[in-house]
């Protein structure tokens, strides 16, 4: 469990020549004189220790800058908040720091993550079950086992055939699980193997084709993706039940009032603008786990994903304000949100996307305490997909940012 990871930090003195002219583009010097670049330390591969990798997603929140944060605003045993939590990082760095942690999310597959990624469960409970899979398993027809949500997306354009058949014969056999902890293990391996099968390329986010990476039997991806995953639960901390807990919530609508005055810390990572919308990211793999992508769409941030027109940024703005409005009533008097959030170029025209949002949060009662300039390293896997989005003109920038914005007493 334990992981070379870490986070280095360098002052504004330390700064390179490029990090002082993108600060001075994104027009971020006039909020704080406390300015900070970050880096997280750590390959790929290292970054996956525990159950970070046990699942692919896209634009997933840093390890070791969680790790930080919740070491610099919380002690053992305090309870932080991650409302929009996606993979659930903040969830299972903060089983590894024993904090309580609550996450939530619009999206029924972030509710799989959290639950699997923070859920310990004995190895021989597990191996048993994936006998059980593959001694039932056959592939399977519509006719066989009908799976509605399936009509949301174009089948045919994304899966062969045989992989069709195949999956449906998982999802069945894995619908039989009577353990239900045991049956969302196998639904997240289950959904690790969809996009991994399909003819949808895994290096970007995006849906593109790429017939090379299809597969016609789904089972070997399946066994592979769950054993990865098998070593990872099987080895987390075995927490009590109050330890780390999930619920869907629409942020743009008002935090739940039991909630009032109870996080010291809430880390928010929300899409970016004009970059990533996840029901769309994820739409095979939701559609396959029985939900219909347009249907969680509806309650989504609007980041005018793909459309590349700069004028809707005041849209987004006016949402992400929204949200931290919301998340206000959560904090306690003096307590953190840490927003890590990104700017855009759009066909050449840098839109400062996060001095926006700023500049209307400071009327809400937070003082901006600290902007860290988040520095990627080239071995991370957005590197590259950054770099191709900038090829265009369109997309995030490779940089983005952290904000502690801590809210008035």
């Amino acid at each position: 469990m334990s992981n070379s990871t870490y986070l280095n930090i360098r002052s504004k003195k330390d700064f390179l020549s490029n990090e002082i002219d993108l600060l001075e583009k994104s027009e971020l010097n006039d909020f704080t004189s406390n300015l900070e670049a970050w880096t997280a330390i750590g390959t790929n591969k290292e970054m996956s220790y525990a159950t970070h990798g046990v699942y692919r997603y896209f634009g997933k929140f840093p390890p070791p800058i969680a790790t930080h944060l919740i070491k610099e605003h919380t002690r053992e045993g305090e309870l932080i908040n991650d409302p929009m939590s996606g993979s659930a990082t903040t969830g299972v760095e903060a089983l590894l720091l024993n904090r309580k942690c609550i996450l939530n999310d619009i999206s029924p597959l972030s509710e799989l993550l959290a639950e699997v990624k923070t859920t310990y469960i004995e190895r021989a409970i597990l191996e048993e079950a994936l006998i059980r899979v593959e001694k039932n398993y056959r592939p399977l027809s519509e006719e066989d086992y009908e799976i509605s949500s399936l009509n949301t997306i174009n089948i045919e354009h994304w899966f062969l055939p045989e992989t069709v058949k195949s999956l449906r014969g998982l999802r069945f056999v894995i619908e039989e699980e009577k353990n239900c902890l045991v049956k969302k293990f196998l639904l997240l391996a289950f959904s690790s193997t969809v996009r991994r099968v399909s003819r949808a390329t895994m290096q970007q986010g995006r849906l593109f084709l790429d017939v090379e990476t299809a597969r016609k039997d789904a089972m070997p991806t399946f066994i592979k993706r769950a054993n990865i995953a098998l070593d990872a639960v099987s080895n987390l901390p075995k927490q009590n039940s109050s330890t780390i807990n999930f619920f869907q919530h629409n942020l743009k609508e008002p935090m739940l009032e039991k909630y009032n005055n109870s996080f010291g810390l809430v880390i928010l990572h929300p899409p970016y603008f004009n970059s990533y919308k996840y029901s769309r990211i994820n739409s095979l793999e939701l559609a396959w786990l029985g939900y219909k992508p347009a249907e969680i769409r509806k309650s989504e941030v609007r980041e005018f994903f793909k459309r590349g027109i700069p004028e809707k940024v005041d849209f987004y703005v006016e949402d992400m304000v929204n949200v931290i409005k919301n998340i206000k009533s959560s904090l306690r008097p003096n307590g953190v949100i840490a927003l890590m959030i990104g700017d855009t170029i759009i066909k050449g025209q840098y839109i400062p996307v996060t001095k926006m949002i700023l500049e209307k949060v400071k009327e809400e009662g937070f003082d901006i305490e600290k902007i860290a300039l988040r520095v990627p390293k080239y071995t991370e896997a957005t590197w590259a997909a950054s770099q191709r989005r900038k090829k265009d003109n369109i997309g995030i920038t490779l940089y983005d940012y952290i904000i502690t914005l801590r809210r008035k007493a």
